[in-house]
């Protein structure tokens, strides 16, 4: 299967040569430089050259195949320096293994990844107000911006600055719109491991809010009943999500989580636009976090999206001018006694190429596994060129 990602790739380039009017070929390349900060570490620094490919082909109508190749090549000191870190790159979720990696050292202080994968492989048909999805895609039932608790198929870390289009699931996923703002879901997907997450959601409209509701089991292992709305209390966006999780196997025993995220967001006449969220996570004591490091390499899973009980957040943007944007975010855990600071900056460079400025400082009282607490800090800088065709 690994050999897969570069034959898709080339045959991507090969269609693209006929056929234009029922083919589509575009994406991005980038280049990203990154300097960690970590006590007892020290300076840290690597360099990321990051190209997506997003090939579609309409051969009727009612047919769309969509594949979508995701490569990179890293270099730099952090691979000699966080153990296992080559490895982190050769993780697939998914049912089949669509991903090709390679890594080694240069010397005994840098080492090289290159790591290719295709996190979308998906035949979509569409007949009325029926759509049917088969293959690898992204299944996102969430609402809120930061943390989704509905979003059981597709989980992602907020922290990863350089992946817009988040992972995907090897699902079959069934639609049908019932009105213009309703619709009713069936999806399942099958993980690497054989486990099943397969559920059902309901879409509609009322009293001028988008109401959803789903049930179904996660991983094989939970059932799990959720919510979720968004409307507006004035000119202010309101969204929420809640989910409720019960082990099948301790079924009869009376415990059980539940995750709520809830959030508003408003923008100004000047395009000012502020946002706030809140999270509360029943699985936050499970998810023991000794480094600020496991956010990064922990395998992201709906049950691990908060790391403390309750989780704040609160974010500003503003375009400093038609081509500048600075945006600032901010969360605060209380558990921790800790916070993350998100500041950035955007600059378009002509309609197709974008420079960033990104960082993310981290601080908090963290208990290790002997039960000791220190206060730990990270600091991470991003400065990114993208160009997008």
């Amino acid at each position: 299967m690994k050999r897969l990602v570069p034959i898709l790739v080339l045959f991507t380039f090969s269609l693209s040569a006929y056929g234009q009017s029922k083919m589509s070929l575009d994406g991005y390349l980038n280049d990203m430089q990154t300097v960690y900060h970590v006590e007892n570490i020290g300076y840290l620094w690597e360099n990321q050259i990051h190209n997506r490919l997003d090939f579609s082909y309409y051969p009727f109508e009612w047919l769309k195949i969509n594949f979508q190749a995701r490569t990179r090549f890293i270099q730099g000191n952090t691979y000699s320096n966080f153990p296992g870190y080559g490895q982190m790159f050769k993780k697939d979720a998914g049912l089949l293994d669509l991903s090709f990696s390679r890594d080694g050292a240069y010397n005994d202080n840098s080492g090289y990844i290159f790591t290719s994968m295709i996190d979308r492989a998906y035949t979509e048909v569409s007949f009325g107000n029926f759509v049917g999805t088969i293959g690898r895609q992204r299944i996102n039932w969430g609402q809120t911006f930061v943390w989704n608790p509905n979003d059981i198929f597709n989980s992602y870390s907020y922290f990863d600055v350089d992946y817009p289009e988040r992972p995907g699931s090897d699902a079959i996923r069934l639609q049908y719109y019932t009105g213009m703002a309703s619709n009713i879901e069936l999806a399942a997907k099958i993980d690497s491991s054989n486990r099943l997450t397969a559920a059902g959601y309901f879409r509609f409209n009322a009293a001028g809010y988008d109401f959803q509701v789903l049930g179904g089991v996660l991983s094989g292992k939970d059932l799990v009943i959720g919510s979720g709305w968004s409307g507006n209390i004035l000119n202010v966006s309101f969204r929420g999500e809640a989910s409720y999780f019960r082990d099948l196997d301790n079924f009869k025993d009376t415990t059980a989580s539940f995750l709520f995220s809830s959030g508003l967001d408003y923008t100004f006449g000047n395009s000012l636009w502020l946002q706030t969220e809140i999270l509360y996570s029943g699985f936050a004591e499970q998810n023991k976090i000794y480094s600020f490091l496991q956010i990064f390499s922990s395998d992201m899973n709906i049950k691990n999206i908060g790391f403390t009980k309750w989780s704040v957040f609160a974010s500003a943007s503003y375009p400093l001018s038609p081509l500048l944007n600075l945006a600032f975010a901010a969360m605060y855990y209380p558990e921790w006694k800790g916070f993350y600071l998100g500041p950035s900056l955007d600059l378009s460079l002509s309609d197709n190429l974008r420079a960033s400025l990104i960082f993310q400082g981290f601080t908090a009282e963290l208990e290790d596994p002997f039960g000791n607490k220190d206060r730990q800090n990270t600091l991470i800088a991003y400065t990114r060129i993208k160009w997008s065709f």
